[in-house]
């Protein structure tokens, strides 16, 4: 029988799921335990039904990958652990929806084929890509770097038009 578990990343806690009295199978990574810095919200999850589960090398590659063709390239160690849950999870033949608010970890669970579910905002509609290019000369690179080649000035990124 197929079961549908609700990952929980960083955003989840600070938006007040509520952990503590559900029957839903809730999940997370020992990642985001580490990031969630609220006493309060640890005390929280020491008190509820919160599974700790990790994802396994190969599914975190795999999200490491993709982050770096969607130019997510930024994202904290916790992002990456609960996409490569989701992953692990849907391996095993269950469902699993990400409940995130964060655009980064919701384009590339996007591009993997991971539900996901936003929480206090209205989430991306679809998955995209980032152009990184420089504001004082104008050149555009396929690949995050500090600065500009041409110039030297510091690059800054927005999504690509189709």
């Amino acid at each position: 029988m197929i079961q549908q578990y609700l990952v929980l990343d960083t955003t989840a806690f600070y938006a007040g799921v509520p952990y503590t009295n559900t029957t839903e199978n809730l999940v997370t990574t020992p990642d985001v335990i580490s990031e969630v810095s609220n006493e309060r919200t640890r005390t929280l999850i020491a008190l509820s039904k919160i599974n700790v589960l990790q994802g396994t090398p190969a599914n975190l590659k795999a999200v490491r990958v993709a982050a770096q063709k969607t130019g997510d390239n930024a994202m904290t160690k916790a992002d990456l652990s609960v996409l490569a849950l989701c992953l692990n999870l849907k391996e095993e033949g269950n469902e699993a929806i990400l409940l995130s608010d964060d655009f980064a970890v919701e384009n590339v669970a996007s591009t993997l084929g991971i539900k996901a579910r936003p929480l206090m905002t209205n989430g991306i509609q679809t998955a995209s890509e980032w152009v990184f290019f420089c504001p004082a000369c104008g050149k555009k690179y396929p690949k995050q770097r500090a600065d500009c080649l041409v110039c030297g000035t510091k690059l800054e990124k927005r999504l690509k038009k189709n």
